[in-house]
């Protein structure tokens, strides 16, 4: 028995027109529900990771409830072979030149200062004269903790290269450049492997290390001591400064960063990156901390 073949005309340019209306109503009405949701849902989405970065700001200081966290946004305006460095603090927008004299500076209002991330960009943009405002980009930030009137640490965002793509991170620092803690926030690494960089037995290294201590620092292949490891899982249960006091003694017996077990590369990176974040911290502090 064969298949019964079945002649069936082509659709009528009419038909075509009404196929084409409908696939294009489905579209919009789709992209319409798309918009409405990402509308609804991006303010939230923006608190929480505010929220999440403060707890991480205040955790790493171990700011009081009371304390205030100001952020310091750091951007680049470059034209022609003039090169610029723009800071905006809670108090001023500083433009400088890259050895640090002074081109402009001027108030910020209050509202600026509370503003989102995206409005202090555009205001930035605004105030700062450039023939096209694409010439002036974001190159980062830090937070300072104020407890008072009085700055008490620094929390820099760092980012470093890892096996797979960038690991983004939070580096605490108190005013004589000591760190005080390292939070990686972002990072696609092995799981099982670069992965366990989140792990305290591997970040708490860095803790209670000097400028000094972090400028000489290599990371080892030997095994991590069971005594200094039992010692780094403390810290996060315990504050900084308890933690310091107690276990400070161990840090050098104890100089180097040891690497996670079969993933070198990503325990390597995060060295770098922090090595890096803390000396360029150390010389933008020199210009900008008059402007705090």
């Amino acid at each position: 028995m064969t298949d019964r073949v079945v002649d069936q005309a082509p659709p009528s340019g009419r038909e075509m027109v009404i196929i084409a209306a409908g696939l294009t109503a489905v579209c919009l009405v789709a992209a319409m529900i798309l918009g409405g949701l990402y509308f609804v849902t991006q303010p939230a989405k923006e608190h929480n990771l505010h929220m999440r970065e403060e707890a991480m700001i205040r955790g790493l200081l171990g700011l009081s409830p009371q304390a205030r966290i100001q952020e310091v946004r750091r951007y680049l305006k470059s034209e022609g072979k003039e090169l610029q460095v723009i800071y905006l603090t809670g108090k001023k927008l500083a433009q400088l030149e890259l050895e640090g004299k002074e081109v402009a500076a001027l108030d910020v209002p209050n509202d600026v200062a509370a503003a989102s991330p995206e409005l202090k960009d555009e205001w930035v943009k605004k105030q700062v004269k450039a023939a096209d405002p694409e010439h002036i980009k974001y190159a980062g930030r830090f937070f300072v903790g104020i407890e008072g009137t009085q700055p008490v640490g620094y929390v820099v965002e760092g980012v470093t290269l890892g096996f797979k793509t960038w690991v983004r991170f939070f580096m605490a620092i108190d005013s004589a450049y000591t760190i005080q803690g390292v939070e990686i926030i972002e990072h696609e690494e092995d799981p099982g492997l670069g992965a366990e960089i989140v792990q305290r037995y591997f970040k708490n290294q860095f803790a209670g290390r000097s400028i000094e201590d972090i400028e000489k620092i290599s990371v080892t292949k030997d095994p991590l001591p069971k005594e200094w490891q039992l010692a780094l899982e403390q810290l996060g249960d315990m504050p900084f400064r308890p933690w310091l006091e107690k276990y400070r003694e161990m840090l050098p017996k104890n100089p180097n960063i040891y690497a996670i077990t079969g993933s070198t590369i990503s325990s390597t990176a995060v060295t770098v990156g922090v090595k890096t974040a803390l000396g360029n911290f150390r010389k933008r502090m020199n210009i900008v901390g008059s402007y705090l």
